[in-house]
């Protein structure tokens, strides 16, 4: 009971202490203490055998008000106690003249100027230095004193105001800037306490040092150890008045230690003593070299004792930002938002499909009887008779002419009973309205069909575009992303070249590279004929001009990585005897994605109508192509369109797209109500043909392409052509002439090709066709 209850106080006491940190005045009253100890420590940070500009430069940093008095009282008496009254007498009068002047200018705005106090105090300790050296005009050493000490209190100032501001806004440059204020505060302070030495063999100063340089080497790496090695060897160099020789040993140590940062501390810290090793020996014989080793030692086992936690605290300043960071993070928000919407689509459409699918219940033929008697029989004299005393035979009578009439499309005299017709009035009337009404069923029929398949394949494109959607957001997630490592080389490429550029170097998600200069003095760049191969070599792979003119300019150049695989592709055409333009449509084109897309639409008919019809269905198919989005969801974006069609302008195509990855050599096929296609391997030639109806007659479930997957390998031939070449399966002709033919000349092969149609069929319909050679890139 006793220890829960002193347990209690202590948790009591350390939540009191958490709470009175807080509070404004024990704030203010800490941050007094702080100016003390930093404007006593500064004083005593002596360089060349007498000057100590930075007690000067703490004091300009901490302005007018209680933390520039505070900071002004510890600086007056570091530099009494640890100078002596001679000496120190110069600084005091100094450093009080720079108070003054931040005094007399606190509520004005130039006092705000990052440039006023620096130049305030340099000023100031010019004048002081001056009157305080009466050999300045005859003695050139103490000119130089006098010229350090100015330049190096206006410069500290500078620097330690902007190490003990907090920054706010301002980006990466002044996180990097702040970075380096520190660093040279540090180092300022480290030097007023190299003097303070354990057992005469261990400097505390040079101790933290150490463990400074131990910290930006083992969390930063090479470039942030050998960075904090420099300035901290640089100021205990100074603070000991001998050669350069600490600046040495710790940015080289710090450098090699930094290579090891990432095997582990063991390692590390292995490497530094062995490197720190390496420069004592290099220059054996001075002063105060053994008493270095005895300082890495010490800072290694007290290194070694530090917890990760600690580390990665004050090692998070040191360490070099990761590139693309916040790229990659803004990447995959994107991603996952692209996600969520293709999601929604996709379920927008599922909960809207079922409901389309639910089919309404009009196939009660009874209706048309019972619409018929309605407007016939109503004013009939024998209407009592047939619907009400002998409702059931009339019943019988209606039901057995039921299946002749649908059969038949209409209702004759004969398809009903005899007993009706001779005790009908009325009977033809009544023949004649029950057509007219089973006209009208059928016509409604028929709208509601027609209106349900538009509205099926309407809202079929969210599923489309969930697809597309969804594609989008695989390639933002995709991993692989820049590469830093190629954009140096090509940057550094362009700066000896006397160009600075924006480079961009990444894969995308099929692993393809690209890479984006954006320069306004890309044009001697681009006036060598050999432009293509000179980066090629600068990133270690074979590129290519993109597909697209407008990616090449004098002021953006975009380069792609060449695809191993080309294709060579021959087209050859003919129209329809008596027409005057030919209803087909074939194109070919190569994506940024590198993939090679043959297409061929065979409007219905002849003629221009047909022409129209197959030019709108390749000019919407190739859109969709170019931006990337899948083929078969392009080709389901394209049945939609055609269901949804103005009569007057739209029309059904059959439609024949062949895509060729020319990295891998994988081939689609994707057909609607398309003539069979032909592909040539060796001496084997294989039929690849489909089932689907036409683009724009398919709609619902069954509205997707067929679609026909292989692999070409170079050498390999494809063909491609229209119904007018291919009639009733008869291709055994088609066959011998790619057997016999070797099929390196594509137009060549398409030519002959349509001309042995012509032989064989005469023009009796459109012909078009297209060949397809793969081969390997030269």
């Amino acid at each position: 009971m006793a220890v829960k209850q002193e347990t209690g106080r202590g948790s009591a006491a350390i939540v009191g202490l958490m709470q009175l940190k807080d509070r404004p005045q024990v704030r203010s009253a800490a941050g007094y203490v702080l100016n003390f100890i930093l404007g006593f420590i500064m004083s005593g940070s002596v360089i060349m055998e007498g000057l100590a500009p930075f007690g000067i430069a703490i004091v300009g940093r901490a302005r007018a008000g209680w933390s520039g008095i505070s900071c002004l009282i510890g600086a007056c008496l570091g530099y009494i106690l640890l100078g002596g009254f001679d000496w120190g007498i110069k600084y005091v009068a100094t450093i009080t003249l720079v108070f003054t002047v931040a005094f007399v200018f606190r509520e004005t705005r130039i006092i705000r100027k990052a440039w006023f106090m620096p130049a305030a105090v340099s000023a100031v300790t010019a004048v002081t230095s001056f009157l305080n050296t009466y050999e300045f005009l005859n003695s050139f050493p103490n000119a130089v004193g006098v010229f350090t000490e100015l330049v190096l209190a206006g410069a500290g100032t500078y620097f330690f105001s902007v190490a003990l501001t907090p920054q706010e806004t301002g980006g990466a440059a002044a996180e990097h800037r702040q970075a380096i204020s520190l660093l040279l505060l540090f180092a300022c302070l480290l030097m007023s306490l190299a003097r303070v030495e354990i057992m005469g063999a261990v400097s505390i100063g040079r101790l933290l040092a150490l463990l400074i340089v131990f910290t930006a080497a083992f969390k930063g790496g090479m470039l942030p150890g050998c960075a904090a090695g420099t300035a901290l060897g640089l100021a205990m160099d100074m603070a000991s008045g001998g050669g350069a020789f600490f600046v040495m040993a710790y940015s080289f140590a710090g450098l090699i230690g930094g290579t090891f940062s990432k095997h582990g501390r063991l390692l590390f810290l292995v490497s530094y003593i062995m490197a720190n090793t390496v420069a004592v020996l290099w220059t054996w014989g001075g002063a105060l070299r053994f008493e270095l080793m005895c300082e890495v030692f010490a800072a290694t086992l007290v290194f070694a004792m530090l917890p990760d936690t600690l580390l990665e605290f004050t090692g998070g300043i040191a360490r070099l930002p990761a590139s693309g960071t916040g790229e990659s993070g803004l990447r995959r928000y994107a991603a996952a938002r692209a996600e969520r919407i293709g999601t929604a689509f996709r379920d927008l459409y599922g909960t809207v499909f079922r409901n389309l699918s639910a089919t309404e219940n009009d196939n009660d033929i009874a209706t048309v009887f019972d619409r018929a008697a309605g407007t016939v029989c109503a004013g009939c004299k024998n209407k009592d008779d047939c619907w009400q005393k002998n409702f059931m035979d009339t019943l019988s009578i209606m039901n057995d002419a039921t299946g002749p009439m649908l059969r038949r499309g209409k209702l004759v005299r004969e398809d009903l009973a005899e007993r009706f017709t001779d005790r009908c009035p009325s009977c033809y009337t009544f023949i004649s309205t029950v057509n007219s009404e089973l006209r009208g069923l059928m016509y409604r029929r028929q709208f509601r069909s027609r209106l349900n398949e538009n509205r099926v394949a309407a809202y079929g494109q969210y599923k489309e575009l969930a697809d597309i959607i969804e594609g989008v957001a695989r390639e933002l997630n995709y991993a692989k992303g820049a590469d830093p490592l190629a954009e140096r080389r090509l940057k550094r490429f362009l700066r000896a070249m006397g160009t600075e550029a924006d480079v961009s170097v990444f894969r995308d998600d099929r692993g393809r590279l690209r890479a984006i200069i954006e320069s306004g003095h890309l044009g001697p760049l681009l006036r060598q004929d050999n432009y293509l191969e000179i980066l090629s070599g600068i990133l270690g792979t074979r590129l290519c001009r993109p597909p697209a003119d407008e990616d090449i300019s004098d002021r953006r150049l975009v380069v792609l990585e060449a695809e191993p695989l080309v294709a060579s592709v021959g087209i050859a055409g003919v129209k329809k005897k008596g027409e005057p333009v030919s209803g087909d449509r074939g194109t070919y084109f190569k994506t940024d994605q590198g993939v090679l897309c043959v297409i061929l639409a065979d409007g219905m008919g002849s003629g221009e109508k047909a022409a129209k019809e197959s030019i709108n269905a390749v000019k919407t198919l190739e859109a969709f192509l170019r931006a990337g989005v899948d083929p078969a969801v392009a080709m389901k974006i394209l049945n939609s369109v055609l269901l949804l069609k103005n009569g007057e302008e739209w029309g059904y195509s059959t439609i024949d797209l062949m895509c060729v990855d020319l990295f891998t050599g994988e081939t689609s096929f994707y057909k609607y109500g398309a003539a069979p296609s032909f592909v040539k391997n060796g001496k084997a030639i294989r039929r690849v043909r489909c089932e689907s109806l036409a683009a724009g007659v398919c709609a619902g479930e069954g509205s997707a392409p067929d679609i026909i997957r292989m692999r070409l390998k170079p050498g390999n031939v494809a063909l491609i052509a229209s119904d007018g070449v291919l009639v009733e399966n008869s291709d055994a002709w088609l066959r011998e002439m790619l057997i016999a033919g070797d099929g390196v000349d594509t137009k060549t092969l398409a030519k002959e090709t349509l001309r042995a149609a012509v032989r064989q069929f005469g023009c009796e319909d459109d012909m078009t066709v297209l060949a397809v050679r793969v081969d390997r890139r030269a």
